[in-house]
């Protein structure tokens, strides 16, 4: 049984791609690209296995380099901090200790609807309002609010 080139190339930009979904880094794309580009001009001109190779290599590393840019914003998103899904503002915000921190322990605080992982300095019990000084991560340092009501408004 004969087996087409050109159905090997197709075949092979396929596993490419299945393979990108798996492996981060987004490079497994353009190979994907360039043995369809090779299964392409197999189909229209029979070539020898170095002139493949050669036209998968020269559209792989050509679609990598004026494509790769463009089509990453496109495939991978685009991360900032502003895009979090609870924005931690300038203005002092405080929340409420659900279950207490004890340093180096982290607690649990309820802040923007709902829990957070919380990180302070000094042992607050539970249901202590504090002030949330950082947001790191998935993490929140806080401090607890003193006598002084002002610092929260």
């Amino acid at each position: 049984m004969d087996v087409s080139p050109v159905l090997i190339w197709f075949l092979l930009g396929i596993a490419f791609f299945i393979i990108e979904l798996a492996l981060p880094g987004f490079v497994l794309f353009f190979l994907g690209i360039g043995a369809w580009c090779a299964a392409a001009v197999l189909a229209v001109i029979d070539l020898p296995l170095t002139a493949q190779l050669l036209v998968f290599l020269v559209s792989s590393l050509l679609s990598l380099i004026l494509l790769r840019t463009r089509l990453k914003s496109v495939f991978m998103g685009k991360s900032s901090e502003e895009a979090d899904s609870v924005n931690f503002d300038s203005a002092p915000v405080t929340g409420i200790v659900t279950d207490a921190i004890i340093p180096p322990a982290d607690g649990r605080v309820k802040y923007g609807g709902s829990f957070w992982r919380a990180a302070a300095d000094e042992p607050i019990a539970e249901g202590a309002v504090v002030l949330i000084v950082e947001k790191k991560d998935l993490i929140i340092k806080v401090r607890a609010l003193g006598a002084n009501k002002e610092e929260a408004k």
